[in-house]
């Protein structure tokens, strides 16, 4: 399973996830009282096959192909992120909470470890 593992992809490489697969785009403007987001697919064979759906407090937001992101503003204060791959790929929902901020980015990666398990984590790449 180690070949089937994810990679992560830097912000610069990611790229923005096609208009046509945002399911609500009410969180993809800044507006006062809001941070800035990213949730970013890592690139790779696993999971490939099919897209991963992004959440922010249970609202869906887009499905994620490989390498692509999402940049959502939120409100300040804490959030759930999750998601859930779609279709046949292995793996069920998976979340983390993060507190949004103003002052600073918060970047999330959704992908496989080397024994298949998928996730969503906090990422400094």
């Amino acid at each position: 399973m180690a070949g089937c593992a994810t990679r992560p992809v830097s912000n610069e490489d990611a790229v923005f996830v096609p208009k046509n697969r945002i399911l609500d785009s009410s969180l993809l403007s800044k507006a006062s009282g809001t941070g800035q987001v990213i949730i970013k697919r890592d690139s790779g064979f696993g999971g490939s096959a099919c897209s991963n759906r992004v959440y922010v407090d249970g609202k869906a937001i887009a499905d994620l192909g490989p390498s692509e992101k999402v940049v959502v503003y939120p409100t300040i204060g804490q959030h759930i992120f999750s998601s859930w791959p779609n279709g046949i790929c292995g793996g069920g929902m998976t979340e983390i909470s993060g507190e949004v901020t103003e002052s600073s980015v918060k970047v999330f990666r959704v992908g496989y470890g080397s024994n298949g398990d998928f996730g969503i984590h906090p990422t400094a790449f």
